[in-house]
């Protein structure tokens, strides 16, 4: 099958910029290698036009996109055309269009083709609106979080179908042995009373830069018999890809503030090649930002490298609760999150946890069942869509965007708890239900659930046939 793999998001013959085209790129020399004809088509930057290869899969550097968060298609109508042009050609050979994190706003384009899209956030305007407006015969998501996001959303838009949504777990490699440990080339060594602190993310505050720092300097107070490292990447290329980064000098001027200069230090974005003898260097993962992960590949990556991870409990971050060497804390507790850092390292178990979480995700997120699954999707027939009901009975429930924890609530998308104590009874009462009709209730909790819908904490329980 002819497959035309399509991004909004540049590709690079030697790094990636971001877990989502780490996955592009592992799915689409997958389908090659199963035999299947695959080329991709990202934009071009700085007029480079030429061809490359991703392990024999050909990249086409043709689509004339600005290619920067948060204004991929911000362009001359003259460059839209070029590029409505480019995606008609690539249409023209495939037998499927495979949209990767869709945001492929020109579908005039691509009439004609049956459309798999895959979408791998809900926190960036691209993702909203292409399930919101964008038509897809079906639509990949890597969590159950996800889909559940996406279907309570479209439901609560008011269209009556939706597109058959599949949940495909992204894929990890897990090596056989633990990787050399192997910190950047702009990094000093390991001394031997160091405690490295690992933040693999893009510097965009909403990953964690403030909340990192803050663990790394309380950390620092806690343990005076440690030199506490924070490593962070940075690089002037990546600052130019995402106008939601901050730089290196802003990364320092913030570590000033939570008296973390002397702890924190940048270095370039790394090669896909050279993360595993990083995550190998490491004591623990940070992931402690708001940012509403789709699936959170850090903290599994880290794991399968051998490193112990300490994630806030925001998002699809919450489904590795039961992995071994992740431990979850609640968002914005820095005490928490620096005992758990210290936990983590200090367990004498450690080494033995890490061991199991990295046989958990050997089986539960192999890259080898992620192509696989990727492959059926694109290779059978797609169903129908579907219709969306509101379920009988009047009933409300928790919007898969919040969660519970003793009498409060938290909603992912403000990063902030409430306290709900009546509310958070009644769904336990009703096993995640609660009525809408205020006749059937007292008056406290009925001001309770008006609170709650009106901040789309709770939303009507919907049915999906």
């Amino acid at each position: 099958m002819r497959i035309a793999a399509i991004s909004v998001t540049p590709l690079f013959p030697d790094y990636v910029h971001g877990g989502s085209q780490k996955i592009l790129a592992s799915i689409a020399t997958g389908l090659k290698t199963n035999g299947h004809d695959v080329e991709i088509w990202c934009p071009r930057l700085d007029g480079n036009v030429d061809d490359f290869e991703i392990g024999n899969v050909i990249v086409h550097r043709t689509l004339k996109l600005r290619g920067t968060f948060p204004a991929t298609h911000q362009v001359s109508p003259a460059d839209l055309i070029e590029t409505t042009q480019a995606l008609r050609k690539a249409a023209e050979w495939a037998n499927r269009v495979y949209l990767h994190a869709d945001a492929i706003y020109l579908r005039q384009a691509l009439e004609g083709k049956q459309i798999v899209r895959s979408i791998h956030d809900y926190m960036y305007e691209e993702a909203l609106l292409s399930t919101l407006t964008l038509p897809a015969d079906i639509t990949i998501v890597p969590s159950e979080y996800l889909k559940d996001c996406i279907e309570a959303t479209v439901a609560l838009s008011g269209r009556k179908t939706i597109e058959p949504i599949i949940v495909i777990p992204n894929g990890a490699h897990v090596p056989e042995t633990l990787p050399q440990p192997q910190l950047p080339d702009d990094i000093s060594p390991r001394e031997e009373n160091d405690l490295i602190l690992l933040y693999p993310h893009r510097s965009e505050p909403t990953k964690g830069v403030c909340e990192a720092l803050q663990t790394a300097a309380m950390i620092q107070n806690l343990d005076r018999s440690r030199n506490v490292r924070l490593l962070m990447p940075s690089s002037a290329w990546d600052k130019d890809m995402d106008k939601s980064t901050i730089s290196a000098d802003e990364i320092r001027q913030t570590a000033e503030v939570y008296g973390a200069s002397d702890i924190v230090e940048t270095h370039e974005w790394l090669s896909a090649a050279e993360m595993p003898g990083y995550y190998a260097a490491g004591d623990v993962t940070l992931c402690v930002g708001s940012f509403v992960e789709a699936f959170g590949l850090v903290p599994v990556e880290s794991i399968a490298n051998g490193t112990p991870a300490v994630c806030a409990s925001v998002g699809a971050l919450r489904q590795f609760s039961a992995i071994s060497g992740i431990s979850l804390v609640t968002h914005g507790d820095i005490p928490a999150t620096a005992t758990a850092v210290l936990s983590a390292v200090a367990n004498s178990d450690s080494a033995d946890l890490t061991e199991s979480g990295r046989s958990w995700i050997a089986t539960g997120y192999s890259e080898a069942e992620m192509v696989s699954k990727f492959e059926d999707v694109m290779t059978h027939t797609i169903p129908e869509k579907r219709e969306i009901k509101v379920a009988p009975g009047n009933q409300l429930k928790l919007a898969p965007w919040c969660y519970v924890e003793g009498e409060a609530i938290f909603d992912d998308y403000i990063a902030e708890w409430s306290d709900y104590p009546e509310l958070v009874a009644a769904l336990k009462a009703g096993y995640g239900l609660v009525p809408a009709d205020p006749l059937l209730l007292s008056a406290s909790l009925d001001a309770e659930i008006r609170h709650a819908r009106r901040y789309g904490i709770l939303i009507p329980d919907f049915i999906f046939e």
